[in-house]
């Protein structure tokens, strides 16, 4: 019975492309795949059922290389609904919520999906660009997971097809999130408007201490535009949430075009923006408090890729590559607050800056899961990147020549434990002498997932050390939030040496509700900061923070990571307290793929 029910399957992937008036002959084809030994062990890895919530940790080329160099003869997209997965099609979950979400959701047009594949018809199937194009498609906002499964036509054809499969995320959202009792933010999305792959947008705030009390965000977002692999957004924001670098919360105006470097192989890469920035005194300061300041930011860059040969006595491609890119930045004032102290202007001064950039790489991906997400398939980078970049820069009427260095290095254990070192060395150049120098180096380990019961649990630690010398323009070392101690953010605690050591343990629970699971977090956060020509390691340099948190995220929503986190500070300064409880209902949690970026200076974020 079970041998029907998998030919079954195979057919419903292969009658939907099927001509009128080819019956006949189709049927034969399939008949003679059907009763290919390749083909019966193809179908049987698709419909198996596997363990349980499976865990794998596996080089995201391995399931491909046995087809190196055949050619695709067809390419077939099958979208699945939310009641069954990628990984095992035959298995349904009969539930009320699938069954409201499927009558709900618009799935993605094919011919969308069609315009995110690079892989051609008629062209040498190739492992590794196979691997590329499904992380891809598993990349989009609007897709929760991708798989490519390959069907040989025989035992002894040159020739296979390939069967796209995508299940989307449900892509309309609404998210309510109260920071008090007069103190609320608000989302609603479209992430797949129309199954068309683009992203409609309206965020707010509401506020009784503010003025207005309420405030909002506009956007719009479209993906892979005309089939470009270019991706267009445009906003307006009442709530800061632009490319800000004031300390007033700011409106803005914003246009990007994005093309990211998707796989090793893409020949261009960039990104350009313009954005008209101004503060609003929402907060009803006086006039001598307030800052009331408007800028203008354009930022282009462009870069070109390519490789080396072949490898000697090697049939597979050379993954080296090489990406030379440029990059010219503006962030032009056109008006200037008043009464600011020395730090503030380097914040609010005009910048220019032009930049060049040589970068060595190499990138592949292991597939796995429970490293940020809850059960989804997850990408993990392992390979190097050396960067050299050179440039030119004006601001506060200075003008500076710039040189720095980057290396980060990645490397997946057997067990699946990952590292990742890094290494930054920037400075400029003022008379042949050097200033605003700043060296950094870091390493960071995720550890292999372990299992306590029916609970997985995976640890994260990091250590990171920084040192700045003969500053000058450019802003000091910090350890807020995300540059040392989580949460943590005073205003004017700077340094010109930096060490920091943060570890974070997940619990991945079983519980589930409503399709929401469940991770309990602790973190531990410490930090050496001191002032040039001091000792790092003094009483006085040291901080420290604490913090326990519940996590929830369904993962067949749109819907960010759900977050309660409670905090403590030993020891504070300014007007913080020891004690804080944050509730975000729109934190971004995802292990960062990207394999080029914009040219960029060590201060740069």
């Amino acid at each position: 019975m079970k041998r029907y029910v998998w030919y079954g399957v195979l057919c419903v992937f292969i009658l939907p492309v099927m001509a009128p008036g080819q019956d006949t002959t189709h049927l034969k084809k399939i008949d003679q795949i059907k009763h290919s030994k390749i083909t019966k062990q193809v179908v049987g890895t698709i419909t198996r059922t596997p363990p349980a919530d499976t865990v794998i940790t596996v080089k995201s080329e391995d399931s491909f290389l046995p087809y190196e160099g055949k050619i695709i003869r067809k390419i077939i997209v099958n979208r699945i609904g939310f009641d069954r997965t990628v990984q095992d099609t035959t298995r349904r979950f009969r539930s009320a919520v699938a069954h409201l979400a499927n009558r709900l959701h618009n799935d993605t047009k094919e011919w969308v999906i069609r315009e995110n594949i690079f892989l051609r018809e008629g062209k040498p199937f190739n492992p590794y660009r196979a691997a590329d194009n499904e992380r891809y498609l598993r990349d989009l906002d609007f897709i929760l997971d991708s798989k490519i499964f390959v069907a040989p036509i025989s035992e002894e054809s040159d020739s296979i097809d390939l069967l796209v499969m995508t299940r989307d995320v449900f892509s309309l959202g609404i998210t309510f999130s109260p920071r008090g009792i007069a103190d609320y933010r608000f989302r609603m999305q479209e992430a797949n408007l129309a199954g068309m792959g683009q992203r409609v947008q309206v965020s707010g705030v509401y506020n009784t201490d503010r003025n207005p009390t309420t405030g909002y965000e506009f956007l719009y977002r479209k993906t892979n535009l005309f089939g470009s692999f270019v991706n267009a957004t445009a906003g307006y924001s009442e709530i800061n949430t632009g490319r800000s670098v004031g300390n007033e919360n700011e409106s803005a105006y914003f246009f990007r075009l994005d093309r990211p470097l998707f796989h090793p192989f893409v020949r261009w890469a960039g990104a350009a923006e313009i954005s008209r920035n101004w503060s609003a005194n929402t907060t009803r300061k006086d006039d001598a408090d307030f800052k009331k300041y408007e800028y203008l930011i354009h930022d282009v860059w462009a870069g070109y890729s390519f490789g080396f040969n072949k490898l000697p006595n090697s049939l597979t491609e050379n993954r080296n590559r090489r990406f030379i890119a440029v990059r010219a930045f503006e962030e032009r004032f056109l008006k200037n607050p008043e009464n600011i102290s020395f730090n503030d202007q380097l914040i609010y001064s005009n910048r220019t800056t032009f930049l060049g950039q040589l970068t060595f790489f190499k990138q592949d991906f292991y597939k796995t899961n429970y490293v940020l997400g809850f059960g989804r398939t997850e990408d993990v980078p392992y390979g190097y990147r050396l960067a050299f970049t050179g440039g030119w820069e004006r601001e506060l009427g200075k003008e500076r020549f710039y040189s720095g260095a980057e290396l980060t290095l990645s490397t997946v254990n057997k067990d699946g434990t990952f590292y990742t070192y890094t290494l930054k060395l920037g400075n400029y150049w003022s008379e042949a002498l050097i200033e605003d120098a700043q060296a950094q180096f870091g390493i960071s380990r995720n550890s292999r997932l372990y299992f306590l019961g029916k609970v997985k649990i995976r640890h994260q630690a990091e250590l990171n050390f920084a040192s700045q010398i003969n500053a000058g323009h450019k802003r000091l070392l910090d350890i807020r939030d995300g540059n040392g101690i989580h949460g943590f953010r005073p205003d004017s605690l700077w340094g010109a040496q930096r060490l920091v050591f943060r570890t974070e343990t997940v619990w991945f629970t079983p519980l589930k509700l409503a399709g929401f699971h469940f991770a309990p977090v602790t973190r531990v956060d410490l930090a050496y900061l001191a002032k040039a020509n001091r000792v790092l390691f003094q009483k006085q340099n040291f901080y420290s923070g604490f913090s326990a948190a519940l996590r929830a995220r369904n993962e067949n929503l749109i819907f960010n990571t759900v977050e309660a986190r409670v905090y403590y500070y030993p020891k504070t300064i300014e007007a913080l307290e020891p004690f804080r409880f944050e509730f975000r209902t729109n934190l971004r949690i995802k292990y960062p793929t990207n394999l080029i970026t914009a040219p960029a200076t060590v201060y740069d974020p």
